[in-house]
């Protein structure tokens, strides 16, 4: 089966190769049989790696120990789901799942039915099938998934326990789906760039890709600080470790992507920004291999010291200077149109908060750089603390959320009415009432305090934004607009849910940063500890014998005035096969704070060492994930020609009125000209 593996990865090389040869060729050319030659090739290199990603999933499943990878990363005692999520723990399985993505993403982008036929779907394709071709290079000369043992091993030498893990099942490939998404919105800049086809019609092709990649790394993202949440035993989600920070980075810059395609799409400005951050989004994806792969970062995710990694970044060196050079080429056709006259609209808020975005990537990216660069350069390590970045994430994230939150009340291209300015100061007020309110209930620190003044805000500038388009289209009854309007501009509404998914991790993040509290206890059996209003007792330390693992927790009774009392089970497991201990903490989580139990050790069965923390408003950070999913659903949800049509039926009757009148107008014009007498 090895040798099959093989087999199949020369055979996507090849066709991959073939196939951005003949589908660039052929596209420039206009030679229809040259291009239906690279299709077929594209369909042979998607089915062959297809067939090499089977190949190894089964042999991880079946535990066949004649492939290194397996013998490496998997284990007799192993359950077969976890034995399936080795496939990507390793460099070469993870590349492997990569170029599968890629593949199966690229060919649903050329074949999918689209009502409204793109001239640059074919040239993108090819751009596509380059980097599958790329991602396939990997692993032909590098990094080979379906490398024989050497020797076959009885047992294998397993999973590492950090990643026995549910995120794990779910969190690697997901990222790696964002990172293939990305690719997309390179392929239609790159492409768009080359042919001069810079029309309206490129941002908003580019926005619905943008938009779903976003939305997948963020998932991503999210799972893989709600795993260091619970696996990881420090009571934190997030430290700024290298690897968490390169996949920040493309979500930071793609975040920039979608604002900026708006800002072109409505007012024709922003258009060298928002194709550089189509190619820069990319790049930065390609530079997240290369942290992980180049053996420079010390990161507990890092993988060994590899080549790979610096192809990685010669590609996304390559990506900036051939984007920098192809837009300084058509600056003439991506001039300006429409300067922003006030900053009382939505594009110069766009403005505001794409700059906000890229200053906060190019610091983390800065802060990322930092250690490597210094050791390099003057011989010492400098490393990057996570104040440093708390610091700097303050501004920033209070000037996005205050552009976030009046966004809604805004207009494109003109200053806001005086009655949507009214609506913005009774939002403002109710910003200031919050704030007050978060005060009286105990909140100090002025971080918190804007905090909860903008989001409340921000909540506020929505539903006056709903309630306005609510009385635009029925005046005399607004309560009947509601469907209505939502239902006739509800790609912007999802927009605007996906921002209320910002507000909630604003939230959680400032919640569980300011108001954590941790302390330290080593307690007797039978013994109780009093602390912040929790009464807990330690009632015994229990043992279980599992196939591969032996488990040692301390059972903890807690109660607090006022609420249920619950048990907590913090654990500590160890691992046979590879003789390692790892921490199981225990969390019992509500709206309003997350009570946290870690166990360090046994000291004979009647003493434990305990860490106890109070994360508030941690809920409110996961719940942003699902509020943001949702948005991006509707916001992304293809609109039948019953919605077009219901959504024609609602307008406004004075727009209705507007456009007889320019109807009217042409018509009179026209006939005038076809009677007037030859000059």
């Amino acid at each position: 089966m090895t040798t099959l593996g093989q087999l199949c990865l020369l055979a996507a090389f090849v066709g991959s190769g073939y196939a951005t040869f003949a589908c660039l060729a052929g596209w420039h050319r206009a030679d229809r049989a040259v291009q239906r030659s690279g299709w077929a090739a594209a369909v042979v290199a998607v089915l062959a790696v297809t067939a090499a990603t089977a190949i190894l999933g089964q042999a991880l499943v079946l535990k066949d120990f004649r492939f290194a990878y397996v013998a490496q990363y998997s284990s007799r005692f192993l359950p077969w789901h976890y034995a399936l999520s080795a496939f990507w723990v390793g460099q070469a399985g993870s590349l492997l799942l990569w170029a599968w993505l890629l593949a199966v993403l690229a060919m649903g982008y050329r074949f999918w039915p689209s009502r409204q036929p793109s001239p640059l779907r074919e040239p993108a394709f090819g751009v596509l099938m380059a980097y599958l071709c790329f991602l396939v290079i990997q692993m032909v000369f590098a990094a080979d998934p379906m490398e024989p043992s050497l020797s076959v091993p009885k047992d294998g030498a397993g999973l590492g326990p950090l990643l026995q893990h549910p995120a794990m099942l779910i969190h690697p490939p997901v990222v790696f789906l964002g990172y293939a998404c990305w690719a997309v919105p390179l392929a239609l800049a790159l492409t768009a760039l080359f042919t001069g086809r810079l029309d309206a019609a490129w941002p908003q092709q580019v926005r619905r890709w943008a938009l779903l990649a976003w939305s997948v790394l963020a998932v991503g993202i999210l799972l893989g600080a709600d795993w260091a949440y619970e696996e990881l035993g420090w009571g934190g989600y997030w430290g700024w470790d290298p690897v968490e920070n390169g996949s920040l980075l493309p979500w930071l810059t793609g975040t920039a992507l979608i604002h900026a395609s708006l800002a072109w799409q409505h007012r024709q400005v922003l258009k060298k920004t928002a194709l550089l951050l189509a190619i820069s989004t990319f790049g930065l994806c390609n530079f997240a291999a290369f942290v992980t792969r180049s053996g420079l970062f010390a990161s507990m995710h890092a993988f060994s010291h590899s080549p790979i990694g610096w192809m990685f970044l010669a590609l996304m060196v390559g990506l900036a200077a051939g984007g920098v050079g192809l837009v300084v080429f058509r600056r003439a056709d991506l001039r300006c149109q429409k300067p922003i006259t006030s900053i009382w609209t939505r594009e110069a808020v766009v403005v505001v908060a794409t700059a906000a975005l890229l200053l906060l990537a190019a610091l983390v990216l800065l802060g990322t750089l930092l250690p490597p660069l210094s050791e390099i350069f003057f011989g010492r390590k400098i490393t990057v603390g996570t104040a440093l970045y708390s610091n700097v994430l303050i501004p920033i994230g209070l000037l996005l959320l205050a552009a976030t939150a009046v966004a809604p009340l805004l207009h494109w291209g003109e200053p806001t009415t005086v009655f949507r300015r009214k609506m913005l100061l009774l939002a403002v007020g109710g910003g200031g009432i919050a704030a007050a309110i978060a005060f009286a209930a105990g909140v100090r620190h002025p971080v918190g305090l804007a905090v909860a003044g903008l989001a409340a805000l921000a909540v506020l500038a929505l539903a006056g934004a709903l309630l306005l388009d609510a009385r635009r289209r029925r005046p005399e009854k607004p309560w009947l607009g509601l469907l209505p309007a939502l239902a006739g501009s509800r790609r912007r509404y999802g927009g605007y849910v996906i921002h209320l998914g910002f507000v909630c991790l604003a939230v959680g993040v400032t919640g569980s940063s300011l108001g954590t509290r941790q302390h330290e206890a080593v307690m007797h059996e039978g013994e109780t500890v009093e602390w912040a209003g929790y009464s807990i007792r330690y009632a015994g330390l229990t043992q279980r014998e599992l196939p591969e693992k032996s488990v040692f927790a301390a059972q903890l009774a807690v109660s607090r005035a006022g609420a249920a009392a619950f048990t907590l089970l913090p654990a500590q497991h160890l691992h046979r096969p590879q003789n390692e201990w790892s921490t199981e903490v225990a969390i019992h989580s509500t709206w309003t704070r997350d009570f946290y139990a870690i166990l360090h050790s046994g000291k004979g069965r009647e003493r434990v060492s305990l860490t106890f923390i109070e994360n508030p408003l941690m809920r409110w950070l996961w719940l942003s994930g699902w509020i943001a999913a949702a948005g991006v659903v509707v916001a992304l949800w293809p609109a039948g020609r019953r919605a077009a049509r219901q959504s024609a039926a609602v307008a406004p009757p004075h727009f209705v009125r507007l456009q007889r009148r320019r109807a009217v107008a042409a018509c009179l014009t026209a006939a005038v000209k076809k009677e007037a007498p030859m000059g």
